[in-house]
């Protein structure tokens, strides 16, 4: 009996003993897992911060881009309303040069365009590229006095003026809708080539010229700013007479 008592109390001391070990043991644990927590806490709470910090500073660029945003809506308006006034402003220039042109007399620039296609004619090259300059294009080009020479002179076998019934040179003047002196000059001439020339320019037979002539004031005279042609079929030429 004494013996069973004995390990029945055994058995209770090892039994506390295990329990209080667990009760440590677990108590450890928890106090580890709670540390943890406290860790983790303290890393979301700095992330949640950082967050907002970010956030803060997003909200504060975006209400800048908007102040930006409507700054520049501000400029754009007030830049059309200049746009619109300028524009207003340039198509009452347009109309008063144009209903100026309408008067101007067409004699002088139609007297300077016939004598550069006399000019070159009668091989009078200089003459001819001063009616422009170095400022005038032929065919899209600035050619020098001697590229104009060699063209005319290695190309073009003769070129004569197209006259109508009245035996005068059909040509005519048109103002140009711009603000500046500018006019277009047809004239019509006939043309022959000689043997391999270049067609890229004027055309074997009938050709209109299509100069643009500008009025320079500090120079009192008209110039030629460009030269073009095309080839130019019958039936307009009897039209043109009839003109």
């Amino acid at each position: 009996m004494k013996r069973f008592v004995v390990i029945i109390t055994s058995l209770l001391i090892i039994f506390v003993f295990v329990a209080l070990n667990y009760l440590l043991w677990d108590r450890e644990s928890l106090v580890a897992q709670g540390e943890s927590n406290l860790a983790n806490i303290d890393t979301l709470t700095r992330m949640n911060m950082t967050l907002n910090q970010e956030k803060n500073t997003l909200e504060q660029q975006v209400t800048d881009l908007k102040k930006q945003i409507q700054n520049l809506e501000g400029r754009i308006k007030g830049l059309e309303g200049e746009i619109n006034i300028q524009k207003s402003v340039t198509e009452e220039k347009v109309k008063m040069v144009m209903d100026m042109k309408d008067q101007i007399n067409p004699v002088p620039v139609k007297t300077m365009t016939l004598e550069w296609v006399n000019n070159i004619m009668e091989k009078k090259y200089s003459e001819a590229f001063l009616k422009g300059g170095t400022s005038c294009s032929f065919w899209g080009n600035y050619w020098s006095m001697r590229s104009l020479a060699d063209y005319f002179d290695q190309n073009i076998e003769q070129i004569q003026l197209v006259k109508n019934e009245e035996s005068k040179p059909i040509i005519e003047v048109i103002p140009i809708n711009t603000p500046d002196w500018e006019m277009s000059v047809y004239i019509r001439v006939d043309v022959t080539l000689k043997d391999e020339a270049e067609l890229d320019y004027l055309k074997e037979g009938e050709n209109v010229l299509h100069m643009t002539c500008n009025y320079v004031q500090r120079l009192d005279q008209w110039t030629i700013t460009s030269v073009f042609s095309e080839k130019a079929n019958k039936p307009e030429a009897a039209d043109a007479d009839s003109d």
